[in-house]
C-alpha cells in the first residue's frame, strides 16, 4: 500500500484550514509550488479530489472534509507518540489513558490526579473528554485504561469493574435575586413544581437527565424546561441571567458565584454518584495503583464527612 507521508498530510491540513495555497505555503515555511506538488501526490495515492482549485480560494470536496477529521487524527497520534517515547526517554516509562466528562471535571478529581503522581512518577496521564459511550467502546477495544463517569452505565457489564469513589449532593441553582434564595434551609423539589428550569442537554448527559427525571417524578411532577445547553457553564449562566433554576452537583458550585445562589436538597436520593470504569481482565501495575489512590481518597472523604457530622 502506498501510503500517505506525513509531510503529505501536514501539506493538506494547513491547505484544508486555511482554503488558501498562498497562505498554507507560508504557515509551513515553503514555497507553492512544492505544496501543491504534495497535495497532488496525496491525491494520487488516496484516487480522489481532496480539493477544489478557484482563482483566488480553495474549496473541500466531500471526500476532503471527511479526510481532513482523519488527516488531523493521525498527526495528533503522531505527535503523541512521540511525546510518549521523549518522556520515556526522560524516565516516564508508563502511560494511563483516562477518559472523562468536560462538565464533571472537578477539583476532586485534580486532587486524585496530583495523589497519583506522587505515588507513580514515572507513568504519564493522559486525560481525554469523551462521552460515556465512546468511552466504553474505547475501554473495552483497549484504546483507554479507564474512564470516570457522572451516572454508570446502564447496559450490563459483564467485561468491566465499576467502582463508585465519590458520592456527590444534588444542589439546586438560583439566580441571587429569586426568592428562594433568601432562605438558608433545604429545599423539596416538590416546592419547585411550578418553576421554569435550565438544564443540560438530554443528548450531552442523558443519564444524569434521567436521574432528574426519576426524582422529579418521585416528588409528583415533571420540570418545565424553558432552556437547555450542552455547556454546563452555559447553564450556569442562563440561570444568572434569570432564565430559570437548575439542578446540579455541588462540585459545580465552584465553577461560578456571580448572581447565583445554591440550595440542597432535603431528599437523601439526590445524590449523584461518580464511578471509576476499567476492563475486567487487563494486568496493569498503573491501573492497580490508580485504583488504590481512588480507594484511599474515598476513605479519607468518608472519614472527614463523618468527623464533620
Amino acid at each position: 500500500m502506498d501510503r500517505p507521508s506525513v509531510r503529505e498530510l501536514e501539506c493538506f491540513v494547513a491547505v484544508a484550514e486555511e482554503l488558501h495555497f498562498s497562505k498554507a505555503a507560508k504557515r509551513l515555511h515553503m514555497s507553492q509550488p512544492p505544496l501543491s506538488r504534495q497535495i497532488q501526490s496525496l491525491e494520487r495515492k488516496l484516487g480522489v479530489q481532496l480539493l477544489k482549485r478557484k482563482t483566488r480560494s480553495v474549496e473541500l470536496t466531500s471526500p476532503g472534509r471527511n479526510f481532513l477529521n482523519d488527516a488531523r487524527e493521525a498527526l495528533h497520534h503522531l505527535d503523541r507518540a512521540m511525546i510518549t517515547v521523549q518522556r520515556m526517554q526522560q524516565g516516564e516509562t508508563e502511560r494511563l489513558r483516562l477518559g472523562f466528562i468536560g462538565y464533571l471535571l472537578a477539583p476532586d478529581l485534580v486532587e486524585v490526579l496530583r495523589a497519583f503522581r506522587k505515588s507513580r512518577p514515572q507513568c504519564q496521564v493522559e486525560l481525554i473528554d469523551m462521552e460515556p459511550g465512546d468511552q466504553l467502546n474505547d475501554i473495552r477495544e483497549g484504546k483507554l485504561d479507564g474512564g470516570f463517569f457522572g451516572i454508570g452505565p446502564a447496559e450490563p457489564l459483564w467485561d468491566l469493574k465499576l467502582f463508585t469513589w465519590k458520592t456527590v449532593p444534588l444542589v439546586i441553582v438560583l439566580p441571587e435575586e429569586h426568592r428562594l434564595a433568601q432562605k438558608h434551609c433545604k429545599l423539596t423539589l416538590a416546592s419547585l413544581k411550578d418553576e421554569n428550569w435550565v438544564m443540560i442537554s438530554r443528548n450531552r448527559a442523558a443519564p444524569f437527565r434521567g436521574l432528574v427525571d426519576e426524582l422529579c417524578m418521585a416528588a409528583g411532577f415533571m420540570p418545565r424546561i424553558v432552556q437547555e445547553s450542552d455547556s454546563v457553564q452555559a447553564v450556569l449562566a442562563m440561570v444568572a441571567a434569570g432564565t430559570g433554576i437548575a439542578i446540579a452537583s455541588e462540585t459545580l458550585t465552584q465553577m461560578l458565584d456571580r448572581g447565583l445562589a445554591y440550595r440542597s436538597l432535603a431528599s437523601r436520593n439526590a445524590v449523584l454518584r461518580r464511578n471509576f470504569v476499567w476492563r475486567n481482565e487487563v494486568n496493569s501495575e498503573a491501573l492497580r495503583v490508580f485504583n488504590s489512590v481512588l480507594r484511599r481518597y474515598r476513605g479519607e472523604t468518608t472519614m472527614a464527612g463523618e468527623r464533620v457530622a
